[in-house]
């Protein structure tokens, strides 16, 4: 019965989260005529060398802190306090930061805080006159801070919601909101159901002093200036839907090994092999599709690979992670590759603690 009511549950709950997500956005149905539709989109880069191993297909694992980010559901299988940082060497000069830390509240329930940060550094103030105007330069500063609390329902089904605070920061001028991420997760023999749905919330808007000028009322009365501003439409933030469905190969589901329900980051093992597939639809692009795989060797190395359809910058990806497990501690170290079409390879390096 417990069974029935967490699928019950599960399904009303993504149901009537891609509902409310059709009425704000619409579906994407594969029509190219909404790129551009959305803003703030940092908040579509992925988080963590592990994950990103796997082309992304990570949202029914979500077992380590990048799960704050795929699917905040899977932190309550993350055992102690737990933390994560992640550096990505992005395109054009800008890189891509994530921390994470894990809370357990008792034995059903964690919290979780995220910080992502995408920044440009300085960039300089050109215009089609000159070069460099006044030798002045300007940044793109977005930031997204987000609280998370997580339950396990039952042994096989768990929820997770996030609030995070979002700003969109380019020279003078800054956009912020707050935005929603929902996530469920469910278990059994060694199988694993996952479903989020992010990015949920108002429009965002931008104001500051950069939108503010001094313009002539009459070009015929140049030195009558009045002061003025420019006018800004507000946009969405970019709603992501993701379903997916990953597997313990080498458990009870193969008659290998006994079932491991939770794929615990803790339980030791010669060989471990993990595959993942992922749906995700976005507001704002064509549907993508994703499949990644992860092998891991007595719990100290991992080999990962995977590949994302119908993107058109990344598609084939990789990576590999080191694990040390001492007493009452245990450090992960992940790296992941990702060449692009057409604006070279990004490079990911994660580093994971877990104190008991």
């Amino acid at each position: 019965m417990k069974k029935w009511i967490a699928l019950a549950i599960a399904s009303s709950t993504i149901v009537g989260s891609a509902a409310l997500a059709q009425q704000a956005q619409g579906s994407s149905a594969g029509d190219f005529r909404k790129v551009g539709a959305a803003g703030a989109q940092f908040l579509k880069i992925a988080a963590g060398a592990r994950a990103n191993g796997m082309a992304g297909a990570f949202s029914a694992i979500a077992n380590d802190p990048t799960a704050l980010f795929y699917n905040s559901a899977g932190i309550v299988d993350i055992p102690g306090y737990t933390g994560n940082f992640t550096y990505t060497q992005w395109f054009g000069g800008y890189s891509h930061n994530y921390i994470a830390g894990i809370i357990p509240i008792g034995e059903k329930y964690r919290a979780g805080l995220s910080v992502t940060s995408f920044t440009s550094g300085p960039i300089p103030f050109t215009t089609v006159q000159d070069e460099n105007r006044l030798n002045t330069t300007y940044s793109i500063t977005d930031v997204a801070i987000g609280g998370t609390f997580a339950a396990q329902l039952t042994d096989q089904f768990s929820f997770g919601v996030t609030l995070k605070y979002v700003q969109n920061g380019i020279g003078g001028m800054s956009a912020n909101g707050i935005l929603a991420d929902v996530g469920t997760l469910y278990r059994f023999r060694g199988v694993r159901l996952g479903f989020s749905i992010s990015n949920l919330g108002p429009q965002l808007q931008f104001s500051g002093a950069d939108l503010n000028f001094r313009t002539d009322l009459y070009r015929e009365l140049q030195y009558q200036q009045i002061d003025a501003s420019y006018l800004v439409n507000p946009y969405n933030a970019p709603i992501s839907l993701k379903a997916g469905l990953a597997a313990d190969l080498t458990s009870e589901l193969l008659g290998l090994y006994e079932s491991d329900p939770n794929l615990a980051v803790n339980q030791t093992r010669e060989h471990r092999w993990l595959a993942a597939v992922e749906f995700e639809t976005l507001s704002d692009v064509p549907e993508q599709f994703a499949i990644g795989t992860e092998y891991t060797w007595k719990d100290l190395i991992s080999l990962r690979a995977g590949y994302r359809f119908n993107q058109s910058s990344f598609g084939l990806s990789g990576g590999v992670g080191l694990r040390y497990i001492g007493s009452g501690f245990e450090g992960l170290l992940d790296y992941s590759i990702q060449p692009t079409t057409t604006l070279g390879i990004i490079n990911r390096f994660s580093i994971t603690l877990r104190l008991d």
